[in-house]
């Protein structure tokens, strides 16, 4: 729901906020994907026969990970192609033109174009997997760590630095794959490794989780929009995470079956919502009405879900 609330922004004070704080939806996302990537080593026995075991079971997860995400990719990417070739043949309204600095750009720093511009979470979740996936093969995790905090410093200096100095550098360069994906991917994954040792607790990360999403706002009213993700998230998006961990089961109910069952579809889908509820706002003439213009987010996140659930139901009944 942050997603579409960060793309589908409410007018005005509140939606500069809630824009601000939602932030710490993309990397959350990326640590998930982190999360259960890792499997605990075997306790030891054999050291060789643990070794390979552990590779090849490492190896199969990661094959099934790459191999999933690139059909959803795929498909996603399909279905936009689709939708923009539409609204081209009824509306004429989108650019088609391909230049080979574009493609070289999609396929280096995952942004997309044509079909959807948010659809770059799926490329780089799926380029971070197989980069993991290297690494892993050649048992280099501590590697990983130690370049995923690297990497969040350069994260860091690309955009809001590079921000403050004065100097500006398109997004792409931080917000790909390699820059953003992956430290958030190993970030989820540290978190699975050592989340019996992460002592920390709920009042604490509570006091964490309210503090910086505080600061979110401070630093979206300091930095201006679109400067990747706040410095203060980091923070945030972790403690909001080892909650998650650590309460697994706290907050069952409605929202968490909505979460587990639906996430994907609505993120996939609520761009093509969004687009055509623009266009019935602008046939109904309510596109500037206030309150309709509020209840925007509102309705994408409602549809979304509701198509969610639809196409859930419709592939169950399929396989069945």
């Amino acid at each position: 729901m942050f997603v579409v609330f960060m793309h589908c922004e409410f007018p005005g004070m509140m939606g500069v906020a809630v824009q601000a704080i939602s932030r710490f939806c993309v990397p959350f996302f990326f640590m998930v994907s982190g999360y259960f990537c890792f499997r605990p080593l075997l306790q030891q026995v054999d050291n060789s026969k643990i070794v390979a075991m552990n590779g090849r079971r490492d190896s199969l997860i990661i094959k099934k990970k790459v191999s999933h995400i690139a059909k959803i990719t795929l498909y996603a990417s399909l279905f936009y192609f689709a939708f923009t070739l539409l609204q081209q043949a009824l509306f004429h309204n989108q650019n088609l033109s391909v230049s080979k600095g574009q493609v070289l750009t999609w396929l280096v720093f995952n942004k997309p174009f044509i079909i959807g511009g948010h659809l770059w979470f799926l490329f780089a979740l799926l380029y971070a997997y197989v980069f993991y996936g290297i690494l892993e093969r050649l048992n280099l995790r501590k590697f990983a760590y130690v370049l995923a905090c690297i990497l969040f410093v350069v994260y860091v200096c690309l955009a809001q630095g590079a921000h403050l100095a004065g100097v500006h550098v398109s997004n792409h360069f931080y917000r790909n794959w390699l820059i953003e994906a992956f430290p958030f991917l190993m970030l989820g994954q540290w978190i699975h490794e050592n989340q019996d040792r992460i002592n920390i607790s709920n009042k604490t990360l509570f006091i964490i989780i309210f503090v910086t999403t505080f600061l979110c706002l401070v630093e979206r009213k300091i930095m201006g929009r679109d400067f990747g993700v706040n410095i203060v998230t980091i923070a945030q998006v972790f403690a909001l995470f080892v909650y998650g961990v650590k309460n697994p089961t706290r907050h069952e109910g409605a929202i968490q079956r909505l979460g587990r069952d639906c996430s994907m579809m609505v993120y996939i889908i609520h761009i093509a919502i969004w687009v055509l509820l623009a266009r019935l706002y602008k046939y109904m003439g309510i596109a500037e009405n206030l309150l309709a213009l509020y209840m925007k987010p509102v309705l994408v996140v409602v549809f979304s879900i509701l198509f969610a659930l639809l196409f859930n139901d419709i592939v169950a009944k399929v396989k069945s």
